[in-house]
């Protein structure tokens, strides 16, 4: 029967079905099959509003687990391939190359990082870590009855120790991979508000932590958590928290955007100013420290001085000036020459006539 296809012509179009319906191939190195696991445990740890269910909650303790162990030995890897092994004294390159052997366990990976990385993962991370894999454990094997809160509570605490490892101890040493774990730490960050529990443990940690830096914290406009440190003089603020990064000039103008009133009013002095040891538009005037929440300082998000009480040079010129000087007019504007090389260029900050946002730099030639 010619309207009928024989068995090699079903064959044959079943393989061309299977050829156009394209997949793509399993592409999960050490570092990339971490993060999964993370954003997984991170996505079940969210479900309802931040309070999962038991469903939810064994999920993320599952998978977490699993990508505190997977991380832990991405960073092993990076000290050197050996140390992932069981007994790293009988290690083979074939049998890595091959994944056929018999890994360590996740305290002998912390045992290794501290001893031989030199890092410093404190007892009580460790004894978060093994509470967390006992109840995985239970769940895996033997099935697990307990309380939520307290499940949920040990899934916090490890999430947020793998949170500071991934951003202190994995990114640095990343090259091709960094993008990658960059991408998904910043996906993850925006998120860190809808896990209660995690927003209990690490704003108890955070606490603590920051407490000597109070006189320059102040409140981050992102997540409103009073967790953004000034001071640090590297190229990028970021946030104790929720982990955003800006230059410090950005947060600046995002925070007087975000918490100054004269943001907003025209007839009001712009709340940035230049910085005079930063050369750059990073005093916030009229922000608010933790250590006082109920005054307004004047303070640089770059080198964190506070530039309380100083004014500016003039109605043209927005460089500081400190009280008590003589005349308050700028090196600039006085006319002083600056000690620097011949034609330098200086970055002068000034308010341009038709700005109507943060202050723009303009760059002059200087000469001796």
């Amino acid at each position: 029967m010619s309207g009928v296809p024989n068995g090699r012509q079903q064959h044959a179009k079943g393989r061309r079905g299977e050829a156009a319906h394209h997949r793509d191939d399993l592409d999960f190195t050490p570092v990339r099959n971490g993060m999964d696991f993370l954003l997984s445990a991170f996505e079940h740890l969210s479900q309802n509003d931040g309070e999962p269910d038991a469903r939810d909650l064994k999920y993320a303790v599952l998978h977490l687990q699993a990508a505190v162990e997977v991380l832990l030995k991405a960073r092993l890897i990076r000290e050197h391939w050996s140390l992932v092994f069981n007994d790293p004294g009988k290690a083979k390159k074939s049998d890595y190359d091959l994944g056929s052997f018999t890994s360590c366990g996740v305290q002998a990976a912390i045992d290794r990082l501290n001893n031989i990385v030199s890092l410093d993962i404190s007892k009580d991370q460790a004894q978060a870590v093994r509470a967390l894999a006992a109840t995985r454990n239970a769940l895996t094997h033997l099935g697990h009855t307990g309380s939520a809160f307290a499940v949920e509570s040990q899934a916090a605490l490890v999430l947020d120790f793998l949170i500071t490892f991934i951003i202190d101890h994995l990114q640095p040493v990343l090259t091709s991979e960094l993008a990658y774990v960059e991408n998904k730490m910043e996906e993850l960050g925006g998120e860190l508000r809808n896990v209660k529990a995690l927003v209990r443990e690490r704003s108890q940690r955070l606490e603590t932590e920051l407490k000597p830096l109070a006189g320059r914290t102040v409140q981050c406009a992102e997540c409103q958590q009073w967790t953004l440190v000034l001071g640090s003089r590297e190229q990028e603020l970021r946030c104790r928290f929720c982990l955003v990064a800006l230059s410090p000039s950005a947060f600046a103008a995002w925070y007087a955007e975000s918490y100054t009133s004269s943001f907003y009013d025209a007839d009001a002095p712009h709340p940035i100013r230049a910085c005079p040891d930063c050369n750059a538009c990073t005093v916030v005037f009229g922000a608010v420290v933790f250590e006082n929440r109920r005054a307004n300082v004047d303070i640089c998000f770059g080198c964190g001085k506070d530039y309380t009480g100083w004014v500016t040079c003039g109605p043209d010129c927005d460089c500081l000036v400190p009280p008590g000087q003589d005349t308050l007019r700028c090196p600039h504007c006085a006319g002083e020459s600056i000690e620097q090389p011949t034609s330098a260029e200086t970055p002068r900050p000034r308010r341009r006539p038709d700005a109507g946002g943060p202050l723009a730099f303009e760059t002059e030639k200087t000469a001796r």
